[in-house]
């Protein structure tokens, strides 16, 4: 398998059986068992708490959680799930026809 990371929380995937699922139960090669299950992201959470959550398991990955946290806050920003792809005047206010699905997007409120 090729080096992969979840594009949501940015851990290795190393093999399928770490992959999560699309509701049909297919393999999602984007996202991890633990972010990605059935269709859906588990945690419904935003970026910001998300890296608190993430920061928790520095540890894992012969870090500090402090450490951690700071790869986190670097990193998340860039991948798929948390990744804003909204077009510069999208981006600056309210826009009904933007097609972000970026949960930290919040182009579409009034």
């Amino acid at each position: 398998m090729e080096n992969k990371i979840c594009q949501s929380c940015g851990m290795p995937i190393t093999s399928n059986e770490q992959l999560g699922t699309n509701k049909d139960g297919s393999i999602n090669e984007d996202y991890c068992k633990y972010c990605y299950k059935n269709g859906e992201f588990i945690d419904k959470v935003t970026m910001e708490e998300y890296i608190e959550m993430c920061s928790k398991y520095g540890e894992q990955a012969d870090m500090t959680n402090e450490e951690m946290k700071e790869h986190c806050i670097k990193l998340f920003p860039t991948l798929k799930r948390w990744k804003c792809t909204c077009t510069e005047e999208c981006a600056s206010g309210y826009n009904s026809n933007c097609t972000c699905e970026n949960p930290e997007c919040h182009c579409r409120e009034k």
